[in-house]
């Protein structure tokens, strides 16, 4: 299952993140500075399974679900400190081609991270590339979350162990994230007690609940502004904050 970095939203001390290990690759969705962080504190092989020495981990992968700073900020520099302190190359993957042409702004422009350092592909062009080495990756799932970002907002859909899984990212909606949850399937969706309306409010995920139930979905909540109201609140549906790594 996916462990997490970080589990906070924008304003809280750290971030959310999260990460699994396919293969020797440490696979990473979005990338704040929590993950860089505990990446750099850590280790690599930590967080792959199949590795017990950052030297057997062959290559990160970062799948981008959108630009804002609480899901970016460490992507440039965990691009520099894997090229001149692990040695690792890094691919980020962008859900869209707009968002692929932010993402080489800031790396580029704003960060000045040489395009050698790493590779950055849309989701289409790193599934045509990489097609006997993309088992992990499914779907791009775009949704809703705030209005400036319109159209560049995405969750995936991705296995891991084997498990049919869903990552919603930031949203306020988990409509266009229902027909990817086939039964047995794992959701990971963001959670707020407040109702912004630009995130997933508790009391509206709760409202889904028998459908989880009835298709035997697991699901993991991250991404949370207030744990004290939101564990209340969710006390007895079955749902859980995401695993912490």
């Amino acid at each position: 299952m996916l462990k997490f970095l970080g589990r906070g939203a924008g304003f809280s001390d750290q971030h959310n993140g999260a990460c699994f290990g396919y293969g020797r690759k440490l696979i990473l969705m979005d990338c704040p500075l929590v993950t860089f962080n505990r990446l750099k504190n850590e280790g690599l092989s930590k967080f792959v399974p199949e590795t017990e020495d950052d030297s057997e981990v062959e290559e990160l992968v970062v799948a981008v679900t959108h630009t804002h700073s609480d899901h970016v900020a460490g992507l440039a520099l965990t691009i520099h400190l894997a090229t001149f302190v692990w040695n690792k190359h890094v691919t980020v993957i962008a859900p869209s081609d707009e968002v692929k042409a932010d993402l080489r702004f800031l790396l580029d422009r704003l960060d000045g991270c040489d395009e050698n350092f790493y590779t950055l592909k849309t989701y289409e062009e790193y599934k045509s590339d990489n097609a006997n080495d993309t088992g992990w990756i499914k779907a791009v799932i775009a949704t809703k979350h705030v209005p400036r970002l319109e159209g560049r907002c995405f969750g995936y859909n991705i296995e891991v162990d084997g498990i049919n899984t869903v990552y919603t990212g930031d949203t306020r909606t988990l409509e266009p994230f229902l027909p990817y949850l086939s039964e047995g399937s794992v959701l990971y969706t963001e959670c707020s007690a407040y109702d912004t309306g630009v995130h997933m409010y508790v009391d509206k995920l709760l409202e889904y609940r028998s459908f989880f139930e009835e298709k035997g979905v697991r699901v993991y909540l991250m991404h949370l502004d207030n744990v004290d109201e939101i564990l209340s609140k969710i006390s007895g549906s079955g749902y859980e904050p995401g695993p912490m790594a």
